[in-house]
C-alpha cells in the first residue's frame, strides 16, 4: 500500500511542462503578430493551420515535429520542421525546399 502511495505522490509531483498536450505559440513574422497552437493527437500534434505533424522525437526537454510534402503541380517537395524547448517554452519552425525554403520563424509558447 505504501509502495502504491509513493507511486501516486511520485506521478502527481511530476511538472505538467514535460507531458503539455497543448502549446499556444506566438512570433512575429513581417512585423506581423502571429500565433500557432498545438495539439497532441496520438503520435501527432495537430496545428491550428490542420496540418498534421509527426512526433519524430521528445523528452522531458524537446519536442521535435515534422511533416513533408511530397511534390504537386504548384510545390517541390518539402519538409516542415518545428522544435519546441519545453524548459523555456519557446519554438523555432522552418519549412525546407531546395531554392524555396521558408523564413525561419521562432517565437514563445505557453501551455495548457
Amino acid at each position: 500500500m505504501k509502495k502504491i502511495i509513493v507511486l501516486i505522490i511520485f506521478f502527481l509531483s511530476i511538472s505538467s511542462v514535460s507531458y503539455a498536450e497543448k502549446f499556444a505559440c506566438s512570433y512575429l513574422f513581417n512585423g506581423e503578430a502571429n500565433s500557432l497552437v498545438l495539439e497532441r493527437s496520438g503520435k501527432f500534434f495537430k496545428k491550428s493551420n490542420n496540418a498534421m505533424n509527426k512526433i519524430i522525437f521528445e523528452d522531458s526537454d524537446t519536442l521535435v515535429l515534422s511533416n513533408t510534402f511530397t511534390r504537386s503541380d504548384k510545390y517541390k517537395p518539402t519538409t516542415f520542421s518545428t522544435i519546441i524547448d519545453k524548459k523555456e517554452l519557446n519554438f523555432v519552425f522552418v519549412g525546407l525546399a531546395y531554392q524555396e525554403s521558408t523564413a525561419i520563424v521562432e517565437g514563445k509558447c505557453e501551455i495548457f
